[in-house]
């Protein structure tokens, strides 16, 4: 059996009833579960990570459910984390929404709950309103939050139908959210090219905080992927990308501006990750987010993130006329419609500016032969 001292916190090792030795995460008021990656290995590190990111759960046990309540619904439907999603930081977000559903309706009997009840709830959670949490104050709420609070609701009452809690899903006949162009776009800021000249500035190639920024920016991704990037990753000049929340594995060119930040760094020490915290040890996703959060700040652009980069590289590419397929190859998105969110904040004027210009290209190198035409056609 694995000894103790060389797990990690929160983490316990025991023999199941088939001698097996297994890992499990227990933590109080967060959510549990059992590691299906060996100890050590790169891919347990990914799952212990998301067990730590993992908002604070909520909701009530199986057993001290009463029966028949949302509740006891959500407490079934969390017993199986793989119905939440395919990994397990998409099972985190799940967890969090439901959780929170659960927790401000549990009591009311799943049986009783009618699309009236669900268009009030989810118009509820429209309105956006700051809240207290563990980790300080934060955002809840709002259309974007609603509308995945209704894509959520539909697969836990069709979960409820399979258990024949419910006759038919009440989700099903609620009205859907309707964002407009400003609310799709409203989320994280999508960083200018000043932005990141202005980013570039205060933190000098040879920093963990401008290689962060390279990263993010040339490769596309997540910071959940970010923060496992290493090394061993690049070959042939590519880098390899096993997107966390996903699991599709992408290749992506390793940009000149990229090399050169990661050429700049002092030389590892064995690190198997670029981004290491001011303890040696690699970034969770959360300390990832406020140590960049600071960085940011530090170079006075509160209002740029992380993501925001993720963002940026996808507007560089539709600014350039870069088709669809193209955008997805980097990015990882599946759909084309995922696509179109990310590049709504793409330079209108200077692709309007294109338009106008092709535009009056053709229109003058064709005047003369139609002015012919003309003349001929009037004699």
């Amino acid at each position: 059996m694995t000894r103790r001292r060389f797990l990690p916190e929160y983490v316990s090792s025991f023999k199941d009833r088939h001698g097996k030795e297994r890992l499990r995460f227990r933590r109080k008021g967060f959510a549990g579960g059992y590691f299906k990656a060996p100890l050590g290995t790169e891919d347990f590190r990914t799952e212990y990570r998301a067990f730590m990111d993992a908002s604070e759960t909520i909701g009530v046990a199986v057993d001290r459910a009463i029966p028949g309540t949302i509740a006891d619904l959500v407490a079934r439907y969390f017993a199986t984390p793989t119905r939440l999603g395919p990994t397990t930081t998409t099972q985190s977000k799940v967890r969090s929404i439901i959780g929170r559903f659960s927790e401000e309706y549990g009591k009311l009997p799943v049986a009783r709950v009618g699309f009236e009840h669900i268009d009030a709830i989810v118009t509820a959670k429209m309105q956006r309103k700051m809240v207290q949490t563990s980790r300080g104050l934060r955002p809840i709420g709002g259309p974007v939050a609603a509308g995945k609070l209704r894509k959520e609701l539909v697969r836990l009452f069709n979960f409820a139908v399979k258990l024949r809690m419910i006759a038919s899903n009440p989700v099903l006949l609620a009205d859907q959210v309707k964002l407009s162009v400003e609310q799709r776009s409203a989320g994280y800021h999508t960083w200018s090219e000043d932005e990141i000249d202005q980013y570039r500035a205060r933190h000098q190639l040879g920093t963990n905080a401008r290689l962060a920024l390279e990263l993010l920016l040339w490769t596309g991704q997540r910071r959940s992927d970010a923060i496992r990037m290493g090394r061993q990753h690049i070959v042939d000049g590519r880098i390899k990308v096993v997107q966390d929340k996903t699991g599709k594995v992408l290749w992506i060119a390793v940009a000149p501006q990229l090399l050169e930040a990661i050429v700049a760094m002092p030389a590892a020490k064995s690190h198997l990750c670029f981004l290491i915290n001011e303890q040696g040890r690699p970034f969770t996703r959360a300390g990832f987010g406020n140590w960049f959060r600071d960085k940011c700040d530090a170079a006075g652009l509160p209002q740029c993130t992380a993501h925001g980069l993720r963002k940026a590289i996808m507007r560089r590419m539709a600014e350039l006329n870069q088709g669809n397929q193209t955008m997805k190859a980097v990015s990882g998105h599946r759909k084309d419609e995922e696509v179109a969110r990310y590049t709504e904040a793409a330079n209108q004027r200077s692709m309007a500016d294109d338009a106008i210009g092709v535009l009056a290209r053709w229109e003058m190198s064709n005047r003369a032969e139609r002015l012919d035409t003309n003349t001929a056609e009037n004699g």
